[in-house]
């Protein structure tokens, strides 16, 4: 395929594959953003509870009450999380980041690359590293929660970045 290509065509394929990988490392990072947050409030939040249920403990009065909100803080971070696989979730989001990143630099490289100077086999060794890098992002099926309106105002937002069409598949007579 690459090599039936010319450089302005192999040029073009390379800018509509990092755009690609722009809107899904920017999707990703805001998934990230996002889940980071919220575990860190859960969790901070989950372990005040669990300090009040201990200081509760010392006052005779609250013993029960307290010993019920410390065990009830243990009981929902070692049995409830788990069972939502939230840490898996949160680890997902940050590496699905990371590859995404890994691949968009890739082609950002190849970018400059195929720019200055002729395409030769060290640029196509290269090209088939980060398309294996897509392809291997690809089949990580890590069953993370997708947010379609997420994904949508990115795609606009590079769209936008890259001055590209707002939607391919419309043209401007509708």
């Amino acid at each position: 395929m690459i090599e039936s290509m010319n450089q302005e065509q192999f040029v073009v394929e390379l800018k509509q594959l990092r755009c690609n990988a722009d809107l899904h490392r920017r999707y990703y990072a805001e998934q990230t953003r996002k889940y980071s947050r919220i575990d860190y409030w859960l969790k901070s939040g989950i372990g005040f509870f669990a300090l009040v249920g201990v200081v509760l403990v010392g006052v005779p009065e609250t013993r029960i009450y307290g010993a019920l909100l410390a065990s009830g803080c243990a009981f929902f971070m070692s049995n409830v999380l788990p069972n939502f696989k939230w840490d898996s979730i949160v680890a997902g989001f940050v590496s699905e980041e990371q590859e995404w990143t890994k691949i968009f630099y890739g082609y950002e490289d190849l970018i400059r690359v195929a720019e200055i100077s002729e395409r030769g086999e060290i640029l196509i060794q290269e090209f088939q590293k980060v398309r294996e890098m897509q392809r291997t992002a690809a089949l990580n099926d890590r069953h993370l929660p997708v947010n379609k309106k997420l994904f949508v105002e990115k795609d606009l937002e590079v769209r936008g970045y890259y001055n590209l069409p707002k939607d391919p598949y419309k043209t401007e007579e509708e």
